[in-house]
């Protein structure tokens, strides 16, 4: 971090003693009249006018070389020449004038004597003579010029002779042309450029300087200035695209001609409107060309756009320049100025700008801190705080690419940052490249805070421009859990910096975030800082998008940034003293002057210098200050006695200048003690709420006790100069400075004025919100009356939601419970609470759900109140209401947020039957959606979903305080998630580069290690994500796993280098090790309870346990498991040992003898990847590749809880939770899940159902029967009525079964393997029959039985076909040879002569199915493999489907496509099949959806049908054309009526939703029910958990409201 000290700014205009002397007038036309003529030389200099003596002509000549007169003035002094002629009869007649001003008539001294061409006076009649005047000028620093003015002197010279060298040119203008040039012409252009842009900024200078009073402008020219003079002119100079950019910078200069000219301010004011967009847009081209000047990004861009690309946009800013000058000029009224500018400035502020984005984009429910924004009444005063803000402005328009990209303003408390960064963000603004503002108040942190810092900045800078919305929904969508992501770390990386960086950008895009110490808690601004200084530091912050920071100077902001390359630190404190008094003293006299009896009492503007003294350059005491005097009417007092309450209070020197002010201002307004008592009681609850609340608010919920309304207003109306909104009714409250507030809440500094928070206040608070929400709250409290719709469809949903749930309404709903937990959990309070609950806990839901509308945050908050009630409420009947609650909204999050109805129409009547919240609306529901078949009787025992990681999650663990999970990822992070709310709480930790395979927390709970496939170990800050110590480097081959010694001294590690080693945890130095012996890699590592030995489970099959400090074996190797071991941990008392391993099953083993003493447990059926004891010892967890989690007696090994079923993949770590309440698991689907393990439930079994992907499905020729084969190595038989198991599962294979079909008479089942073979099965017994056919030295991807039934064709990744006898599997033809690419699909013709064959190798081939001789093909015109073929019933025509995305039909004969393509699918066609008559061709897709063709037209006659939640994989119809059958990688089978597509064709499940294609939405399914849920048009759905099936009301839909009855 660099440190500027803010100096004096060194003004180009100087104080001047001017001198004129040597005049002489020259007239061209001789005189008519024999007489002299006689004259008068009026010279003025700013006001001041003298006149020459008179003096006759001589000769066409006029001398007064005796006349020196003199002046004091600036560069910016008008200079004005009149010359008279004397008339002895008449009046003087005006025959020449001259209009400049002091620098300008510098600029054209030649030699010393300055020569113009008069202008003809307005009087001067016939008179047309032309006159020159000449005269001698010196000026000489005046005596009140300072330092800096006299080191100003030769550059304002060298500057104005620029002027006037140029001006004695051509214009610029006629110099540009737009081709390209070299050689002398190319060097005409380089001096027009130069040329051109010094008069602009000479130019643009003194403009500056006419309209530094005129507030509305001035702040616009100093950006402008400020832009402009950033511009390399040398690098512009080499470009060879300069006659562009020439041209441009011409048009330019044009804009500012009339500076020249007389009374400009006359000729500005009245058309301010026309002019500031005017200065915006040289703006822009100022930028424009301040970005092309950069030497590294010139040539790039010459490179990347064609000349038209960046000609266009030259073109665009020379027009839009044009147009608003002549509007100027012209004097005409700009309505549409600004927007027009406004579209010009989006489109011009990313080069690689996309023109048309079609894509409907919702980033609402990404966070968003609303109220966070600046306000353009707490900005500067105009004219004050100038050299700063035009420093700032310097920073952030810096064009380099090695700038700053932070400005960081610190100052003490009162010293007006927020002032300036108010002012910062409006000036910014005006401009159009604002990206974003948020102001953090420690009295608003409930709404403002870490948690929503970089999502606001996210969303605020989607609006302002359309490529980053663009790119940001390109990262967010799909990923409702990024979407609400809560870190910082995370926020600024996926929403900032991701989103941007590839953006070629034109200017800075500013971003001003104010008040960065008053961010909340030390935990989450130590998150917050080190999510901002990492980014900073690494340099990952694009070089356009610049930040304004404002702070106090606080050790550990400033900690954070200390060493951050990229950012500038500027000083409140380092601002000169007279400049800062200086400005205060504008401010005062600005707020006071119109309170005639203080210039009275204190005359010639000592009342003012009076507070400029008092205020120690306090911005905030004056502001206060001034309140005060203004208000004191309030209090009875004149202004001019409320400035003497100040003054004679203002004495104490050691007292904090505005902790002296606060005293007096209280003192004064409350002197009496009940006055004061009542003020401490208001105060308290004002300084208590989570969010500022506004009057009316306060006095609809009465909270103050016996305070009553009318004294309420009284305490609060005269408190205007300390706190904000007490004015309005409608205004939240707040303090107006935070030190107002800190001052309150310190006693050492309130005295007797000091606002404690007592219990009871809260308890009244709590009780008010209670009250409120039984008054207010009631069912459809929004009136939404139409079809159930998502609450974003509902037209003017917020206004009707700040209608009907106004702020003190909302505020009840969002935080009794914050209040209430401060005080005892009385009977009467609980017994409340409870009744509140039971009758008015669906409307509070409503209203959490309406609020929800724009932010998560409400629903965050419900969540977070169910856990203070159930943890206040210490075992009461609410207690378990909160519970349930908690469960309610965390499962049915979806539904609150997208749609209210739904809370009513689809979460009620999912509610588990045996859920104590049913009886809340037993009687109450009386129309709805009823769940007729897998409804849930008990809450499941999966509490909490964690997403984020985008790879598997490997490892898991538990806080000390059991409060927060870390988690470690594939993807090489690592997540801390609060267990409560389910958000990540700090995280991504990057630093690995490879995968995270072990994490786990310090005893203390400070710190978390890590040890990853990149070979090292890592320890890190568990808060902020710093990396405090690592990598530890040693082990040559990935670390497995790591633990914490009991101590948190030491830290052991075990590596696929076959070795474990002990680290110190702070230094990284190694303890001890390597620890050797075990053979193959150390998959897992734990500390005995008393830290004296480690254990260790390999891949050698054995368990070892080692002296912790001399690596000495104590015991083992523990013999016994078949198969890897993967896991390892110590009982609590250290006593025994548990194992898991590959071979399936658990062990238990004497720590000491190794003597096994439990197990193995059986019950897995797949490998147990980890295991863990509970804290008392008498439970152990298992997780295992069977996607399942259960829990044994640690002594028996009987299955005490589980199998848990929810994870879509291999569970790779379980953990307890310290209080033993529940476990997390961590699993290759990318998820985290927590458990409650207390009920002693298990799940529902045996499982009836495919456990992975069901890849091939097909009907029996009776159509009684479906057979499908998994990748879980099983075949199954359904009946296809009733959807029951009735054969299977077949087991045999080895590998996933890729394909399986019926025997002509049903009788048997073929199926093909992944493991290279064929079976034949009895298709009741599931006996094998025949088989393994071997012969394919590759996977069997697909088989298929003749019409005879005596043979067997199967095609397989060898690329070959191979013909086999159904009974013997002996070999009767092939293998058929041609694909040169596998062959993923085969079939018989119907008359079983012939074998059609599709293949990788994108042909279709039919062959001989005797001689294996190629009969037809290949077809060609697929584009990508061929997944799937089929002939038609009549034997004509073949179908194919393909990676393309098309169907395509064809000749079986000849190979010509006779319909087709296809085209609907926007993924892999995976299956196709003809219907019976041949009419229709149904076809899935991994893309989730199925198709039903008409086969001779391809139009679509049916679908998409989307009710997959994963990949269709397999399509069949039933033989008598009424059912389609579907497998799918959800591992599940769906039956589709055929004659209900035309009634529910029309109906789509959605991301859970069922809803029709106009977005109205009928119902909201459970995720854990998606795979098994059925549609309207499904009869059956067959997966492992059953069918679930809801039965529609669909009268509901069109007058919801009739589900619910009113009491």
């Amino acid at each position: 971090m660099t440190t500027v000290n803010a100096t004096q700014y060194t003004a180009p205009i100087m104080s001047k003693s001017i001198t004129i002397s040597d005049i002489e007038l020259y007239t061209e036309t001789k005189r008519t009249l024999p007489l002299s003529r006689q004259y008068v030389v009026e010279f003025s200099v700013g006001a001041t006018a003298k006149q020459t003596q008179i003096a006759k002509e001589t000769k066409n000549r006029t001398f007064w070389n005796d006349r020196t007169i003199h002046f004091d003035g600036d560069d910016r002094s008008d200079f004005v020449v009149k010359v008279y002629q004397k008339h002895r009869f008449e009046s003087d007649q005006l025959v020449g004038s001259l209009h400049d001003t002091v620098g300008g008539v510098l600029g054209q001294l030649k030699d010393g004597v300055s020569k113009h061409t008069l202008s003809a006076g307005a009087s001067s009649g016939s008179d047309l003579s032309s006159r020159t005047i000449k005269f001698a000028l010196t000026v000489k620093p005046s005596e009140r010029s300072n330092a800096n003015e006299l080191q100003a002197r030769d550059a304002v010279v060298m500057a104005t002779n620029t002027v006037v060298a140029v001006s004695s040119r051509p214009r610029a203008v006629d110099l540009v042309t737009s081709v390209v040039e070299s050689g002398p012409a190319a060097m005409t252009e380089v001096q027009t450029f130069s040329t051109t842009w010094d008069v602009l900024l000479e130019r643009l200078k003194l403009f500056d300087t006419i309209v530094t009073k005129i507030a509305e402008i001035h702040p616009y020219v100093s950006l402008a200035w400020s832009v402009i003079s950033t511009v390399n002119k040398a690098l512009i100079d080499q470009k060879d695209r300069d006659g562009q950019i020439s041209r441009l910078a011409s048009t330019m200069n044009d804009v500012f001609e009339f500076v020249e000219n007389a009374g400009l301010l006359k000729t500005i004011e009245p058309h301010i409107k026309n002019i500031t967009p005017l200065i915006q847009q040289v703006t822009e081209c100022g930028y424009f060309i301040a970005a092309y000047s950069k030497e590294t990004s010139f040539s790039t861009r010459a490179v990347k756009y064609t000349f038209s690309d960046i000609n266009a946009k030259i073109t665009d800013y020379d027009s839009k320049l044009r147009e608003l000058k002549t509007k100027f000029l012209e004097g005409v009224t700009l309505q549409t100025g600004i927007a027009c500018v406004r579209t010009e400035i989006t489109v011009v502020r990313i080069m690689n700008v996309v023109e048309h984005i079609q894509e409907t984009i919702d980033l609402t429910d990404i966070l968003y801190a609303a109220g966070a924004r600046y306000s353009e009444d707490k900005g500067c005063l105009p004219g004050t705080r100038k050299i700063l803000l035009r420093e700032i402005c310097d920073i952030l328009n810096n064009p380099s690419d090695d700038a700053p990209r932070v400005c960081l303003l610190t100052g003490v408390a009162g010293s007006g940052k927020s002032a300036v960064a108010h002012t910062i963000a409006q000036l910014y603004d005006g401009q159009f490249r604002l990206g974003s503002s948020y102001c953090f108040a420690s009295g608003d942190v409930a709404r403002r805070n870490p948690a929503n810092l970089f999502s606001t900045i996210a969303r605020d800078l989607a609006d302002v421009d359309v490529q980053y919305r663009s790119a940001l929904w390109s990262i967010v969508k799909g990923n409702q859990a990024l979407r609400r992501a809560e870190t910082p770390a995370e926020q600024i990386k996926r929403f900032i910096v991701e989103p941007i960086e590839n953006f070629d950008a034109i200017g800075p895009i500013v971003v001003v975030i104010d008040a960065l110490d008053e961010c909340g808690e030390p935990a989450d601004r130590a998150r917050l800082l080190a999510a901002m200084s990492e980014q900073i530091s690494e340099g990952k912050l694009p070089t356009n998008l610049r930040f304004l920071f404002t702070s106090r100077p606080e050790n550990d902001i400033m900690n954070a940034f200390s060493s951050c390359p990229h950012v500038i630190h500027k000083q409140m404190g380092d601002v000169s003293a007279m400049t800062v008094d200086e400005d205060i003293e504008k401010f005062i006299y600005h707020s006071l002057h119109s309170y005639r009896e203080l210039e009275s009492s204190w005359p010639h503007n000592e009342w003012c210098q009076l507070l400029v003294q008092r205020s120690q350059r306090l911005f905030q005491w004056a502001a206060t200050a001034c309140n005060f005097i203004r208000d004191t009417g309030g209090v009875g007092l004149t202004p001019d006695e409320g400035l003497e309450n100040i003054l004679k209070n203002d004495h104490q020197a050691i007292v904090d200048p505005l902790d002296n002010l606060y005293r007096t201002i209280l003192n004064r307004l409350f002197q009496r003690d009940d006055t004061r008592r009542r003020f401490q009681a208001v105060m308290s609850i004002i300084l208590a709420l989570r969010e500022p609340l506004s009057l009316s608010s306060l006095l609809a919920l009465r909270p103050f006790n016996s305070v009553s309304d009318t004294k309420v207003r009284a305490i609060l109306r005269p408190m205007a100069s300390l706190l904000d909104g007490v004015l309005e009714d409608d205004k939240p409250i707040r303090p107006l400075h935070a030190s107002f507030r800190d001052f309150l809440l310190d006693q050492d500094r309130s005295l007797t004025h000091h606002v404690p928070i007592p219990p009871h206040h809260s308890l009244l608070l709590g009780r008010a919100l209670l009250a409120c929400m039984q008054k207010m709250l009631r069912f459809n409290i929004c009136d939404l009356n139409d079809t159930p719709r998502r609450n974003s469809d509902v037209p003017n949903l917020l206004s009707r939601v700040n209608t009907a749930i106004p702020h003190h309404l909302s505020y009840s709903c969002l935080y009794y419970m914050d209040h209430l937990q401060h005080s005892d959990p009385t009977p009467d309070l609980v017994n409340d609470i409870t009744l509140f609950f039971k009758n008015f806990f669906p409307y509070w839901l409503e209203a959490i759900s309406l609020l929800s509308h724009s932010s998560v945050s409400p629903i965050l908050s419900a969540l977070e109140t169910c856990t203070i009630l159930q943890h206040w409420s210490q075992g009461q009947e609410i207690t378990s209401l909160a519970a349930e609650a908690f469960q309610f909204i965390s499962l049915f999050t979806p539904v609150l947020k997208e749609s209210t109805p739904h809370l009513y129409l689809s979460a009620m009547p999912q509610t588990p039957s045996n859920s104590s919240l049913c009886g809340l609306w037993l009687n109450r529901l009386i129309k709805h959606a009823s769940v007729t078949s897998g409804h849930a009787v008990s809450w499941v025992v999966n509490v909490q979903l964690l997403q984020g990681h985008h790879d598997g999650v490997t490892s898991v663990a538990y806080s000390p305080d059991g409060k927060y999970i870390v988690s470690g990822s594939g993807d090489g992070t690592i997540r801390v998630w609060n267990v409560t709310t389910g958000q990540t709480t700090a995280g991504p930790f990057e630093g690995h580069t490879d995968w995270v395979n072990s994490v786990a927390y310090s005893p203390d709970g400070q710190y978390i290690v890590s040890g990853s496939n990149d070979k090292t170990i890592r320890v890190w800050n568990a808060t902020t994500g710093q990396t405090v110590a690592g990598p530890f480097e040693g082990h040559t081959d990935p670390v497995m796993s790591v633990a914490y010694s009991p101590d948190g001294q030491y830290v052991v590690s075990g590596s696929k280098d076959e070795t474990i080693r002990v680290w110190n945890a702070t230094t990284g130095q190694t303890a001890a090790g390597p620890f050797e012996g075990h053979t193959n890699q150390v998959k897992s590592v734990a500390y005995s309870p008393d830290g004296q030995c480690i254990v260790s489970g390999s891949y050698d099959k054995t368990i070892r346990v080692w002296n912790a400090t001399t690596g000495q074996s104590v015991a083992g190797p523990f013999e016994g498991h078949t198969d890897y071991v993967n896991s390892v941990a110590y009982s609590p008392d250290g006593q025994c040992i548990v194992s898991g391993s590959d071979d399936d099953t658990i062990r238990v083993w004497n720590a000491t003898t190794g003597q096994s003493v439990a197990g193995p447990f059986e019950g897995h059926t797949d490998y147990v990847n980890s295991v863990a004891y509970s804290p008392d010892g008498q439970c152990i967890v298992s997780g295992s590749d069977d996607d399942t989690i259960r829990v044994w007696n640690a002594t028996t090994g009987q299955i005490v809880a589980g199998p848990f079923v929810g994870h879509r993949g291999q569970v790779s770590s379980v953990a307890y939770s310290p209080d033993g309440q529940c476990v997390v698991s961590g699993s290759k689907d990318e998820t985290i899940r927590v458990w409650n393990v207390t009920t002693g439930q298990t799940a529902a079994g045996p499982f009836e159902g495919h456990t992975d992907w069901v890849y091939s499905v097909t009907y029996s020729s009776d159509g009684q029967h479906i057979v499908s084969g998994s990748f879980d190595k099983t075949i199954r038989v359904w009946n296809a009525t009733t959807g029951q198991t009735v054969a299977g599962p077949f087991e045999g294979h080895t590998d996933p079964v890729m394909s399986v079909a019926y025997s002509p008479d049903g009788q048997h089942i073929v199926s093909g393997s992944f493991d290279n073979t064929i079976r034949a099965w009895n298709a009741t017994t599931g006996q094998t029959v025949a088989g393994p056919f071997e012969g394919h030295t590759d996977p069997v991807m697909s088989v298929a039985y003749s019409p005879d039934g005596q043979h067997i064709v199967s095609g397989s990744y060898d690329k070959t076909i191979r013909v086999w006898n159904a009974t013997t599997g002996q070999t009767v033809a092939g293998p058929f040879e041609g694909h040169t690419d596998p062959v993923m699909s085969v079939a018989y013709s119907p008359d079983g002569q012939c074998i059609v064959s599709g293949s990788f190798d994108k042909t279709i081939r039919v062959w001989n199915a005797t001689t294996g001789q190629t009969v037809a093909g290949p077809f060609e015109g697929h584009t990508d493999w061929v997944t799937s073929v089929a002939y038609s019933p009549d034997g004509q025509c073949i179908v194919s489907g393909s990676k393309d995305k098309i169907i395509s039909v064809w000749n079986a004969t000849t190979g010509q496509t006779v319909a087709g393509p296809f085209e609907g699918h926007t993924g892999v066609v995976m299956s196709v099949a003809y219907s019976p008559d041949g009419q229709c061709i149904v076809s899935g897709s991994n893309n989730k959806t199925i198709r039903v063709w008409n086969a001779t037209t391809g139009q679509t006659v049916a679908g998409p049908f989307e009710g997959h939640i994963s990949l269709v994989l397999s399509v069949a119809y039933s033989p008598d054309g009424k059912y389609i059958i579907s497998g799918s990688s959800d591992q599940s089978i769906k039956l589709w009526r055929v004659e209900d597509f035309s009634a529910f064709g029309d109906l789509k499940f959605m991301d859970g939703w069922v809803q029709s294609s106009d977005g109205a939405c009928f119902f909201w399914v459970v995720p854990s029910h998606w795979d098994r849920f059925c549609l309207p048009v499904h009869s059956l759905t067959m997966s492992q958990h059953g069918a679930y099936q809801v039965n529609f009301d669909f009268s509901l839909f069109g007058a919801w409201t009739s589900c619910w009855k009113s009491s």
